[in-house]
């Protein structure tokens, strides 16, 4: 990886670090508001993400061995295989907890928009299963 485009990631991962604690003293500013929480959570989120991408930068820049090896691990087509059937797993046991959410919603008299809201969401999250499925399909 050339080393203009390593210090152009860290720029920008210093920056979303920056953004993060600027979210989260703001938060710290609307307490008694519902929108501290969320700026707080926020901020939080960005800096712990994108001090854990400055860390594994810096570990890798430091260790050519490891970030080789790393790079292989991310490539390598068992791996890869095992991510994917992961995933699936995943979207099966999502597709379970889907019903008794939208169960809980209604008995506990959440608003409409909500529910509404969250039923598209998972009919499109099922729209865009059938329309991969459909185009691979295509190609076998």
């Amino acid at each position: 990886m050339s080393s203009k485009k390593l210090d152009v990631r860290k720029i920008r991962y210093f920056a979303v670090l920056l953004l993060g604690v600027i979210l989260g003293v703001a938060g710290l500013f609307f307490v008694q508001n519902r929108w501290g929480g969320v700026l707080v959570g926020l901020g939080a989120g960005l800096f712990g993400m994108a001090g854990a991408q400055l860390i594994t930068e810096y570990v890798m820049q430091r260790n050519p061995g490891l970030q080789r090896r790393a790079t292989i691990e991310q490539s390598d087509e068992r791996n890869i295989q095992i991510n994917n059937y992961a995933k699936a797993k995943a979207f099966e046991f999502g597709t379970f907890l889907a019903l008794p959410y939208f169960l809980i919603l209604v008995i506990a008299d959440v608003q409409l928009w909500i529910i509404l809201l969250s039923v598209a969401l998972y009919v499109a999250h099922y729209a865009v299963y059938l329309w991969i499925l459909s185009r691979r399909m295509r190609d076998v």
